[in-house]
């Protein structure tokens, strides 16, 4: 979208003039660098000289920005990625959706910069708070690094602004699980079931609880049976001797007064799910 252009080509013109003087210091330089590029102003110059079409020389910059980034052969290009979209472009225009998402992207994937595309992403969630797909991207982000506390903030966020899809929920529910939290996952699970924001979650949620219960089940019991073997040089008969011992507390699901949901295998000393047991009453 070129909204009045010529008036902002005619703009871009001028200060291409003036970064056009430096030409051939740059010329001289041991770095490469697109002409221009290493004078580019910052935010408040380009809207000085936009003449009131900040929106239009965005929309320029921008489609010059991708021609740009599309050059392979120019190895320099990314030293001014971060100027050109955070600091020029979305100066320019604030709510370029566009341009944070392209931008970041080429910060990420291209360039290899995560934090830039990071900074650019929050520069647009704080100058859109209305927007969940900024917060949505920068979520897998921060995914694609392994920061999964990071993802679950980034989604958390975005989940909470107006139209924003079920499953960002769910991506940020997820993120307690692969952090390691499997007890605070489990009740986020829990929570989501009882107040889900559509039938897809609460059949999700559902399949989760019922897989996590048995993971954290599993994991304590071995756990106990372990210290216990270490304590009384064998292994405890069962969960009952467990729990006599102060090894073992209360489990995910576990109803009072109904058969354990874990037996134990004696012989490899080591929890098994107890057969035909199944969690989907205890919810």
């Amino acid at each position: 979208m070129l909204r009045r252009a010529l008036v902002a080509a005619l703009a871009l013109a001028l200060a291409a003039g003036a970064l056009g003087a430096r030409y051939g210091l740059e010329q001289a330089g041991t770095t490469r660098v697109a002409a221009g590029l290493l004078y580019l102003p910052k935010g408040a110059a380009l809207r000085a000289m936009s003449l009131g079409q900040e929106e239009s020389l965005a929309d320029l910059l921008y489609l010059w920005a991708i021609q740009y980034y599309s050059n392979y052969e120019d190895r320099s290009r990314y030293a001014f990625v971060d100027r050109i979209f955070r600091g020029a472009i979305t100066e320019l225009d604030p709510r370029f959706l566009e341009a944070y998402l392209v931008g970041a992207l080429i910060m990420s994937v291209e360039a290899r910069r995560p934090d830039l595309a990071l900074r650019l992403y929050d520069k647009g969630i704080e100058m859109m708070p209305e927007n969940w797909e900024i917060a949505y991207w920068a979520g897998w982000e921060c995914y694609y690094q392994k920061d999964y506390i990071g993802a679950r903030r980034y989604w958390r966020l975005g989940a909470a602004r107006p139209g924003a899809p079920p499953e960002l929920q769910r991506h940020a529910a997820r993120m307690l699980e692969l952090a390691g939290d499997l007890r605070a996952a489990l009740a986020e699970y829990e929570e989501l079931y009882e107040n889900p924001p559509d039938e897809r979650t609460k059949a999700v949620a559902a399949a989760w609880i019922e897989r996590l219960r048995t993971e954290i089940g599993l994991r304590e019991v071995d756990e106990a049976l372990s210290r216990y073997r270490e304590r009384y040089g064998r292994c405890a008969p069962d969960l009952a001797a467990l729990r006599r011992a102060g090894m073992l507390g209360p489990l995910p699901g576990e109803v009072e007064g109904e058969p354990p949901p874990f037996v134990v295998d004696t012989e490899d000393c080591r929890a098994l799910p107890a057969p035909r047991h199944s969690f989907e009453k205890a919810r």
